[in-house]
């Protein structure tokens, strides 16, 4: 057996590309404190990054992949998995398991049900419960996801972008950065552009699994408001670019909606460290901050909100940049907090 100790073996599993993967930082910051991490895109034909050579990536046969896990982590000790594959490979998850051992940590960063109905929940509800009951140790973002899974431990989200000077601030021009899905309340943005014809209301992000019906609400919302404009995706690199086009986002999210009474959203993390202005409808995440950004409750509030902000009328909030709180070196301390916990009460040692 390999021991390392106080030097973990991370093996970070996730359903997401690493270019717009949000657990890629994660990994990066774990590797940053010394620990020995490898990020594992897994899908039809695995793709293996060990972050000691982030740039080399190993990409695999369903076979040889598997051959590739036992041979490589099965004798390494501490072993921690972080399982960031949503509901997607519960099986291959418990095959892991089975053949390399180690602490399974799952990474409940959402509602994975996702608001599913019928049969696609059922199927969901399933794969839930295999991969809770391969894991030892559960993590969340959102504090509401504690009403949903109980002896979960929070962890939050956070974000690499630091904060980014913009000397000639444009109120005019507001940033909706999101992925654009049913949780966008395109009702209230269109109220709100309608309200405001001078303001210039701009989406960025993917349209989530390219849905042809959320595709058509969006055809359908800038073709009726000629100030609102969708720019397409982007990608984390392009984060900072993005960010410091804009003094302000709006985040018109559904209200009262389990598909956002769960959700902590990045584009928050990412425009309060990059120093921005955020408005938001009054999601139970929004409200969670506290003073550090606006909540409105109607569309009408945005345009005397934003030219408050303006004049100087309205105190800003977020008067600086709030990266030395929500940065994902702090996450991963706080995983390797609760994760060495959990060892120690699982040996009957003081955590």
């Amino acid at each position: 057996m390999e021991e390392n100790k106080g030097r973990w073996t991370i093996v970070l599993l996730t359903c997401r590309d690493p270019a717009k993967d949000f657990r890629l930082p994660l990994a990066e910051e774990l590797h940053l404190l010394g620990h020995k991490v490898f990020y594992i895109f897994l899908k039809r034909r695995p793709v293996v990054i060990d972050m000691d050579n982030s740039q080399e990536k190993r990409v695999f046969s369903l076979p040889k992949f598997l051959s590739f896990m036992r041979h490589n982590f099965r004798d390494r000790r501490p072993l921690l998995f972080v399982n960031s594959t949503n509901l997607v490979f519960p099986a291959m998850s418990r095959m892991l398991r089975v053949l390399c051992g180690g602490l399974w940590c799952l990474d409940m960063h959402d509602d994975l049900l996702y608001g599913r109905t019928g049969y696609s929940r059922v199927k969901a509800q399933i794969a839930q419960t295999i991969l809770l009951g391969g894991s030892d140790v559960v993590v969340h973002a959102a504090p509401t996801l504690k009403r949903l899974f109980p002896t979960s431990r929070h962890l939050g989200n956070a974000s690499s972008v630091t904060a980014i000077e913009r000397p000639a601030p444009d109120w005019k021009k507001i940033l909706i950065l999101a992925s654009v899905d049913e949780r966008l309340d395109f009702d209230f943005l269109g109220a709100a552009a309608t309200a405001n014809p001078g303001l210039r209301f701009e989406i960025r992000g993917h349209i989530a699994s390219d849905d042809p019906k959320v595709k058509q609400k969006v055809d359908e919302l800038t073709s009726a408001h000629a100030n609102i404009h969708y720019l397409g995706s982007y990608v984390n690199s392009e984060l900072p670019t993005v960010l410091g086009a804009y003094a302000v986002t709006l985040a018109p999210y559904v209200v009262g909606s389990p598909l956002t009474d769960y959700i902590d959203p990045l584009r928050f993390y990412h425009c309060l460290n990059s120093g921005m202005e955020v408005i938001s409808t009054g999601i139970p995440k929004a409200r969670d901050f506290g003073s550090v950004l606006h909540c409105v409750e109607d569309p009408a509030e945005v345009g005397p909100l934003l030219c408050g902000l303006a004049e100087g009328t309205i105190a800003r909030r977020n008067t600086g940049s709030t990266a030395s709180v929500y940065n994902w070196r702090n996450r991963a301390i706080k995983l390797l907090d609760i994760v060495s916990g959990e060892t120690s009460s699982a040996e009957g040692l003081p955590a």
